[in-house]
């Protein structure tokens, strides 16, 4: 398997302890998790997370709205990860992983 081939596909990471508690900021509370990678390059890789909680909001004008006005939402995000800190990558040769189609499938949202 290439790298290069993992990009769309639903993947298990395995971090170093060494990113540990800068996970967290990413909205990434454990170094074990299914992940959908989104690009492959010489320095990292990129991973969906589908249910960011940004917690800062604006309006359409760009003014930032008061906390007690906002309503929680979830973004699409993407998050790079530095080689250094992936111990391992484990991708199932099983057509059910091969692309992400159902919400009920393993992600951040479900491994928290």
């Amino acid at each position: 398997m290439r790298l290069e081939d993992l990009e769309g596909k639903l993947v298990l990471f395995r971090l170093s302890e060494d990113i540990k508690t800068d996970l967290p900021l990413f909205q990434i509370y454990s170094e074990n998790l299914w992940a959908v990678v989104t690009g492959v390059e010489n320095e990292g890789i990129w991973i969906e997370n589908p249910a960011y909680e940004p917690g800062i909001w604006w309006d359409e004008k760009g003014n930032l709205i008061p906390p007690q006005k906002q309503v929680k939402e979830e973004v699409k995000t993407d998050v790079f990860i530095m080689w250094r800190y992936v111990k391992g990558i484990m991708s199932v040769d099983d057509e059910r992983f091969q692309r992400v189609k159902s919400k009920e499938l393993p992600g951040f949202k479900i491994y928290r």
